[in-house]
């Protein structure tokens, strides 16, 4: 039986730490709230790589498939298929249904009346 690869493991670890330490980085305010950017970016930019990465073995290894069927003439089957789409079902499916949590968390946060501080203290 085939495994998973080692390309979708890593995208899982690093979707899920960007999600996770944009999620801690929420309630900061200031110059912090930008590292959500950067890391969304640093995951966006790890995925481009490994996704070109795949493209370019996958282009290697189908000239390497066709020169050995013109050979063999052998049948490939790929059975790790399943838990590669299962993997990715599993996590695109919490994906979704985390932005959702938090996109609905942000809709439904009360805004409140904050009290004014004693003119006292405002003019010192």
């Amino acid at each position: 039986m085939g495994t998973i690869g080692v390309g979708v493991i890593i995208l899982c670890i690093v979707w899920v730490t960007a999600i996770l330490v944009c999620v801690v980085l929420m309630r900061f305010e200031g110059p912090v709230t930008y590292l959500r950017l950067a890391i969304l970016t640093i995951a966006l930019l790890l995925t481009a790589a490994l996704w070109i990465k795949y493209t370019n073995d996958m282009q290697e290894r189908e000239r390497e498939r066709e020169s050995e069927l013109k050979r063999d003439r052998v049948v490939v089957y790929d059975y790790s298929i399943i838990g590669r789409v299962a993997v990715l079902t599993v996590t695109g499916t919490g994906l979704l249904v985390g932005l959702l949590s938090v996109f609905m968390f942000h809709v439904t946060v009360p805004r409140r009346a904050a009290r004014l501080p004693p003119w006292s203290s405002v003019f010192q």
